[in-house]
This record gives C-alpha cells, sequence and structure tokens, in this order.
C-alpha cells in the first residue's frame, strides 16, 4: 500500500512551496545574500579587481527569491524519497512513481507561485561574450521547470555540480559582469539551505500539520 493518495501528495507539494517561501522570508535569506554581496564588493579584494557594487533592486530581490525558490524546490525532490517509502524488516522500498508525482507537483505549483509575483515577467540574462568582456541580452522569461530541469540534469552528470550552478545564477542575478568571481561566496551558504529544506519537509509531512493553512500566501 502506498504512504501517500496522489491528492495527499498534491496538496503537500503546494504546502512544500508556500513553506519554502515563508521559511526564506523569516530567515532573511535574500537580504543576507545581498548583504554578503556588499560586503565583498566593499573588500580589498573587489578594489584591486575594480569590483563596485551594483544596486540591489527590487527586480535584483525578486531574481534572487526566484533562484532560491528553484533551488530549495530541487533539494525537496532528493528529500522526498525518504517520505514515500516502505519498509519491511531492514529493506525500505521507495516508490519512485510517487518520488515523480510529488516533484512534479511541487513544481506546478511553484510556477503558479512564481507568476503569480510576478518573476515570470523577468528575463534569462544571456551572456553573447564571455568574461572579462562581458556582452549581455535578455532571452526567455524565468520559468521554474526550466530550472528545476536544469538543477536534475547537473545533479545525474556529478553530484554537486547542482550547486556550482546555483552559485552561477546568484552570481548573474547580483552583478552579470563579474559572476564568476562571486560564485566562490554562496559555497558556505548551501548546507544552510539543505537544513531549511530538510525542515519544510519535516514540517510539511508532520501527520499532525493543518495543510490547508500551509496553502495560503501570509
Amino acid at each position: 500500500m502506498a504512504p501517500y493518495s496522489e491528492a495527499e501528495l498534491d496538496v503537500k507539494a503546494k504546502a512544500t512551496v508556500f513553506s519554502l517561501d515563508r521559511n526564506l522570508a523569516q530567515n532573511s535569506i535574500v537580504k543576507k545574500i545581498s548583504d554578503l554581496y556588499i560586503t565583498f564588493c566593499e573588500s580589498s579584494r573587489a578594489r584591486k579587481l575594480s569590483i563596485k557594487p551594483r544596486k540591489v533592486t527590487e527586480g535584483v530581490e525578486l531574481r534572487l527569491l526566484f533562484e532560491l525558490l528553484c533551488f530549495t524546490s530541487f533539494l525537496t525532490s532528493q528529500i522526498i524519497p525518504n517520505y514515500v517509502s516502505t519498509r519491511k524488516l531492514v529493506l525500505r522500498k521507495t516508490n519512485y512513481e510517487l518520488v515523480r508525482y510529488y516533484s512534479g507537483q511541487v513544481a506546478k505549483h511553484l510556477e503558479e507561485f512564481c507568476q503569480d509575483l510576478g518573476m515570470t515577467k523577468l528575463r534569462e540574462i544571456i551572456f553573447i561574450s564571455p568574461p572579462p568582456d562581458v556582452k549581455l541580452k535578455l532571452g526567455d522569461p524565468l520559468h521554474p521547470n526550466a530550472r528545476l530541469t536544469e538543477y536534475a540534469e547537473c545533479h545525474a552528470e556529478r553530484k554537486g555540480r547542482e550547486v556550482q550552478h546555483f552559485a552561477q545564477h546568484v552570481s548573474k542575478a547580483l552583478d552579470p559582469y563579474h559572476y564568476p568571481t562571486l560564485e566562490v561566496l554562496w559555497n558556505a551558504q548551501v548546507m544552510t539551505f539543505k537544513k531549511l529544506a530538510e525542515r519544510v519537509m519535516a514540517e510539511v509531512f508532520k501527520p499532525s500539520v493543518k495543510l490547508e493553512s500551509e496553502c495560503k500566501p501570509g
């Protein structure tokens, strides 16, 4: 017997997206990333590289939140097998059909959430020429499904590559002209994001949780 029905997982997937957003807000993650960026720009290393801080506008903050939501949503897809497994004695069997269903529903609800917040009106940053002589243009609208696919492909190619990919996107959001230099700033933050995703999953899958309240923007 499956541990959860598809209907139950759909509700939990929607709750996951709202809970990720709430936890990111409660922990002021976007501000912390912005502050790390500003602090770096004020360092002697940044001055040597002639890097000056760019203004962290509302648009930049929205891009950062988009990247954080996509990355932490991807992390929940790595955790969900722990919640849709059945155990017989010492053997654990994962229901991969439910894993795929849950991850698909998270992607669906994340897309709706991003649309509601106006994130999908922002466009991808496309590089016409690489550093140091960076030239760029704006490409397709930001789409969470595209980002989740990127992370899945990176992870499948080499575990840990998705972290590098995330660092690149965050750096591009803050300063696309100097993004390679900024990528190292986020390595220490990845464990925070993993713990946040784990906390959200434990919260959403806690038997006593009232999911109706999780599915409303708060």
